[in-house]
C-alpha cells in the first residue's frame, strides 16, 4: 500500500501512539544496562523535548501571553507530540493562573499495557511539562497538584506566573 493513500489522521494516530510507547520501551532496554545514570540521562532527553514546545508554538502561532493561553498551548503540543489519546481540559482561573486537568493519559495507558502498572512516568511528565511551560513563556512555571501515575484519579497541572510562586518551593519528597 502506498503510504500516501493512508489518511493523515490514521498515520498521526499510529505515530503518536508509538511515540507515547517509546519511553516504556527505552526504560526496559536501557535502565538495567545503564544503571543509576539512566534517570539523569532520560531527564535530559525530556528537557530537550520540552524545549521543542517553543518552536511548535511559534510555527502554529499560538498565543502565549497569559496562563490560560499557555495551558491551551501545552494541551495542543502534548497532544501533537504524544497522542490524541490525551483528554486534557484547560480551566481558566485568572489571567495569571490556569489549570490543566488530564483525565486520560497515553503514558499511563502504555505503561499499563506493557508493565501492568505505572512506572517512572511522573519524572518524565514533570520534566517535560515544566520545561515546556517555561520555554513557552519564561515568566510562567508549572506545578503539579495531582498525578494519575502517582495514584490520583486525574492529573492537575497549575500554570502560574513565577512571581506568584517565588519562595514557594516544595519540601523534599513532596509533589506540587
Amino acid at each position: 500500500m502506498d503510504p500516501n493513500e493512508i489518511p493523515d489522521s490514521t498515520k498521526w494516530q499510529i505515530a503518536s501512539r508509538l511515540a507515547s510507547r517509546l519511553p516504556v520501551m527505552y526504560d526496559f532496554v536501557f535502565r538495567e544496562r545503564i544503571g543509576e545514570q539512566y534517570d539523569e540521562l532520560e531527564q535530559d532527553i525530556w528537557i530537550e523535548i520540552g524545549k521543542q514546545s517553543k518552536d511548535v508554538a511559534g510555527a502554529l502561532r499560538l498565543p502565549l501571553n497569559t496562563a490560560p493561553e499557555i495551558a491551551e498551548a501545552l494541551k495542543t503540543i502534548a497532544t501533537i507530540f504524544f497522542s490524541a489519546d490525551y483528554a486534557i481540559e484547560p480551566l481558566k482561573i485568572a489571567e495569571d493562573r490556569s489549570v490543566l486537568r488530564v483525565t486520560r493519559c497515553p503514558f499511563v495507558f502504555r505503561e499499563m499495557e506493557v508493565r501492568g502498572r505505572t512506572g517512572p512516568i511522573f519524572s518524565r511528565c514533570l520534566t517535560f511539562a515544566i520545561t515546556s511551560v517555561e520555554a513557552l513563556n519564561p515568566g510562567y512555571t508549572l506545578r503539579f497538584v495531582r498525578s494519575m501515575c502517582m495514584g490520583d484519579r486525574t492529573c492537575e497541572l497549575k500554570v502560574v506566573k513565577k512571581e506568584l510562586v517565588a519562595g514557594d518551593d516544595p519540601k523534599p519528597g513532596t509533589r506540587r
